[in-house]
């Protein structure tokens, strides 16, 4: 990639996190050759891929870029769980492949650190643990915040919120049941994986490996096996778009990060899952429920008509409406502003929606 030298280091004010808590931030210098290094890392990274980071600039330079999008990915998967009904019932909170923290620290902004008694982070990089460590530490000084030992079968992580994020598609087949059964023991866990089909697939991976044991919150809306193995839903795959913040439209640093990275950043795409173990009492407020349908990926737009793919109790179904059978629906779904549906009226026969209302 050619970069243009003159404007090789950039002066960026941090934006990983939201303005209330972004004074605890530094201004950072971004040298772009240390993020186009980064990037290429990445894109070469497969199954047992190893230690990104050579040092803490490093991680400084992901964190307040591309952990930033990932940042703005857990915002989005956070707000659709709670719309779900999931409700924290862990004091405890386990960044499991920690990396720069981003994790842990979307969801102490979005519940508030009062709601956690302490922190424990956990990845293949030291570096990475001590860097996490501190960037929470600074976020909230009177939180405990702690590097937990390496995974064992006895993994420490009895009744915690485990996060688990943009790492799946790193691991193997077998480090995937591994990391099934270390989660068996947890109290609620939240997977936020990359948007593409393979990672989709990882997801739902752990999702029938732990149903036996959890509640599943979201996305799903009911606990039966993900109807996206059957043969004939091989080509779907399980995944959401984020609505990025201004910033990532209004900043110019912004939109020199997407140019030089080949990013676009209007494009968020992510899959979830949000569980609690079954041991803990039921959630008292689930207003997905009765007959609710998630929407999965985007609704596809044609003059007088949107055709979407519904998942629910009844399987994956490609649905089609029309503008003239429901138009307040067909705006609903044209303006994309919630996933979460209670379809009144379709035909069997022809998969044709007929009605329903946003939930």
């Amino acid at each position: 990639m050619n970069l243009n030298r003159s404007v090789l280091v950039t002066r960026f004010l941090v934006t990983t996190l939201p303005p209330r808590i972004r004074h605890h931030m530094q201004e950072t210098d971004i040298n772009w050759e240390t993020l186009d290094r980064l990037r290429s890392r990445f894109l070469q990274s497969g199954a047992n891929s190893g230690v990104y980071w050579q040092s803490e600039d490093d991680l400084a330079h992901y964190h307040a870029t591309f952990a930033a999008r990932i940042g703005w990915k857990w915002d989005n998967a956070l707000a659709l769980a709670t719309q779900a009904g999931f409700q924290l019932r862990s004091h405890s909170l386990f960044d499991w492949g920690c990396g720069s923290g981003i994790a842990a620290l979307r969801v102490l902004d979005f519940f508030g650190p009062d709601a956690f008694d302490k922190v424990q982070l956990w990845d293949h990089s030291a570096l990475a643990c001590r860097f996490a460590q501190k960037t929470i530490q600074d976020a909230y000084p009177s939180l405990e915040v702690e590097i937990a030992p390496a995974p064992t079968s006895q993994f420490p992580i009895h009744n915690s919120l485990i996060l688990v994020s943009h790492a799946l598609n790193e691991l193997g087949y077998e480090a995937q049941q591994q990391l099934s059964e270390q989660l068996k023991s947890a109290a609620q866990i939240i997977f936020v994986e990359p948007g593409d089909h393979a990672s989709s697939r990882k997801v739902i991976a752990q999702r029938e490996a732990l149903l036996n044991e959890f509640q599943i919150d979201a996305p799903c809306t009911h606990c039966d096996a993900c109807p996206m193995l059957k043969e004939e839903n091989q080509r779907h795959w399980c995944h959401f778009f984020g609505k990025p913040p201004i910033e990532a439209f209004t900043e110019g640093f912004w939109s020199r990060f997407a140019q030089t990275m080949e990013i676009d950043l209007r494009s968020l795409p992510y899959s979830f899952l949000a569980l609690s173990n079954k041991s803990l009492p039921a959630s008292t407020d689930r207003p997905q429920a009765p007959a609710a349908s998630r929407l999965i990926g985007r609704p596809r737009q044609f003059k007088g008509y949107t055709r979407l793919l519904s998942c629910d109790a009844a399987g994956l179904r490609d649905l089609e409406l029309q503008k003239r059978d429901d138009k307040q629906l067909w705006k609903a779904l044209k303006k994309e502003q919630s996933t979460l549906f209670r379809w009144q009226e379709i035909e069997d026969a022809t998969n044709r929606l007929k009605s329903g209302e946003t939930i």
